[in-house]
């Protein structure tokens, strides 16, 4: 899941509502919006996922869903992707199934878009400086059961 940490973030920040969704996708992970061809796949490897990236912001849309956990974008359907960019120095929330190797994470630490085409995020090694977007770790929190809460770094 993801959320913003401001309600001001929401009028800020762009989003993209025309790309299709190429695999099923949670709120909180990784896209790339492509408008030449109506598709926001995952960043498949480590220099798309350094680019200029989106994140999955659709709300419950479907009354069949009962429960936020359950929520998905499934292949094929709308993806509204809000670009990180411009949330820069604002705080965002995103829940530990957004985020590989949640339990080793701590206060401080900087977590990237992961290159591997799951979407998700994961702590930054030795090349952050290369990323045009990063998330440092504020707190630990109960967001979505387990979750974090992050500061934009962009």
């Amino acid at each position: 899941m993801f959320k913003f940490g401001t309600i001001g973030a929401f009028k800020q920040v762009r989003n993209n509502p025309r790309c299709k969704a190429t695999k099923d996708l949670v709120p909180g992970l990784v896209v790339l919006p492509d408008d030449s061809t109506g598709l926001a796949p995952t960043p498949a490897d480590a220099t798309a996922a350094k680019s200029d990236i989106y994140v999955v912001g659709n709300i419950i849309d479907k009354p069949e869903v009962r429960n936020k956990a359950d929520f998905k974008v499934l292949k094929d359907e709308y993806v509204r992707a809000f670009r990180v960019t411009d949330l820069a120095d604002l705080p965002v929330e995103l829940s530990q199934d957004t985020v590989q190797g949640f339990d080793a994470l701590i206060v401080g630490d900087v977590i990237v878009p992961a290159g591997d085409g799951t979407g998700q995020w994961t702590k930054a090694g030795e090349d952050v400086a290369d990323y045009k977007v990063k998330l440092k770790v504020l707190e630990k929190t109960t967001f979505g059961g387990k979750g974090l809460y992050l500061k934009v770094q962009a």
